[in-house]
């Protein structure tokens, strides 16, 4: 089978880009030709996930402060981008969000074929405001621009992403959402992990209450750090010597980042929080194994392909309840949930494994059995690819 695989960025480092790529990979090793389409596509940036890949960047993703300018910019660069996906191609997979976009415009305006949205984040503006409300970032938006942003959504949903034959989701209260936004049926397909890449290495016993936290995702305010860096200021007031390193992608003008180095100078965690930044693959798994316990702190996430990683790695999770990961772990038996918004649930749990040296080793065990059952890319593949074939049997591609 031809696939186009379309993911808007490559230039950056996060579950998005390796959920793509590992499945890209999975895909071609089963013998299917895949291509990779993408805006940007970074120098370095997933180099080792990349190995052997075709991939075609545009080199071009404008951004402003417009939303109007944005929608058209986006409209313009997908369209642009549709043009150079191969004619003779058998089936779209769009990953993420305005991908999908240039799966309509390639059927639209080239040739009429199956398209298999992967759906990891909802994608409209107004979604997005909500979910940045209950993050906890507090904007002005004025009535004007909450009009635009109803309109871009109402006219998305009613072309691009209506244009799709099937959507895949990673977690059941995306596909409640996309029946509730959307008007159509979603299929949840369980995101996959190399654990060759993230093999298991048993746990040092904690020694003199010290323990090293990780958290890893690109800074965005749905990641909810600030009740990490905040947990691991009630830990040491308790007398625990709790270190934290949050790994994933920044700018340092962000408002989020500033807000979270405004957080650790304020509480004094100057030496006990430490942004690492991007890293590679293989130091992404050093820190895993390296790591204590790790911490899902999001709010409003799908999936969190990082929590498995982790568990892979024998490193205990901490996750949050309304993080997608949470529908198929079972508290206190390879993972701990805690309430999302909630650092006393993270110090607490920390706290738990601290104190309870068995209970620590167990949900290590517990967490690397879990992965090597139920979390694995054949699994993803063969669940995707049970779509494709799907989408094109109902479309009379065959």
């Amino acid at each position: 089978m031809k696939i186009a695989l379309i993911i808007r960025r490559l230039n950056v480092e996060g579950g998005t880009q390796r959920q793509a790529l590992f499945f890209a990979q999975n895909l071609k090793k089963r013998g299917h030709h895949v291509v990779v389409y993408t805006f940007l596509r970074g120098e370095g940036a997933n180099a080792e996930l990349l190995q052997g890949l075709s991939v075609v960047p545009l080199g071009a993703y404008p951004k402003s402060r417009n939303a109007l300018i944005d929608f058209w910019n986006e409209c313009r660069v997908s369209r642009r981008l549709a043009a150079l996906i191969a004619r003779d191609t058998e089936l779209l997979n769009p990953h993420d969000q305005v991908s999908y976009r240039v799966a309509y415009y390639f059927k639209k305006y080239v040739r009429n074929i199956p398209s298999v949205w992967m759906m990891n984040d909802m994608p409209t503006k107004t979604w997005g405001y909500w979910r940045e409300r209950e993050c906890g970032l507090r904007r002005r938006v004025s009535p004007f621009r909450k009009w635009i942003r109803r309109v871009y959504d109402r006219y998305d949903i009613g072309t691009a992403i209506r244009a799709q034959d099937a959507i895949a989701v990673l977690d059941n209260r995306d596909r409640e959402w996309v029946r509730q936004f959307f008007g159509k049926e979603a299929t949840v397909v369980r995101s996959g992990l190399d654990l060759p890449r993230v093999p298991y290495r048993p746990l040092p016993p904690i020694k003199d209450k010290k323990l090293n936290l990780l958290a890893v995702g690109i800074l965005f305010p749905h990641r909810r750090f600030e009740d990490l860096i905040t947990a691991v200021k009630m830990l040491s007031q308790r007398g625990y010597r709790t270190f934290c390193t949050i790994v994933g992608g920044y700018s340092p003008r962000d408002p989020y980042f500033e807000k979270l180095i405004a957080l650790r100078s304020d509480l004094g965690l100057q030496e006990a929080v430490r942004f690492a930044g991007v890293v590679s693959e293989s130091e992404l798994v050093r820190y895993y194994q390296e790591s204590g316990a790790f911490v899902f702190p999001c709010h409003l996430q799908s999936w969190g392909m990082a929590v498995f990683e982790a568990m892979a790695c024998g490193t205990p999770a901490i996750v949050s309840r309304s993080a997608g990961a949470h529908e198929v772990l079972t508290d206190g038996v390879n993972a701990f949930l805690i309430e999302p918004k909630d650092p006393r649930g993270i110090a607490a749990a920390v706290e738990e494994l601290i104190s309870n040296p068995a209970l620590y080793m167990q949900i290590s065990r517990n967490g690397r059995a879990f992965v090597e059952k139920h979390i694995s890319w054949p699994q993803y593949a063969d669940a995707m690819l049970e779509l494709f074939n799907a989408a094109i049997v109902n479309s009379g591609s065959l």
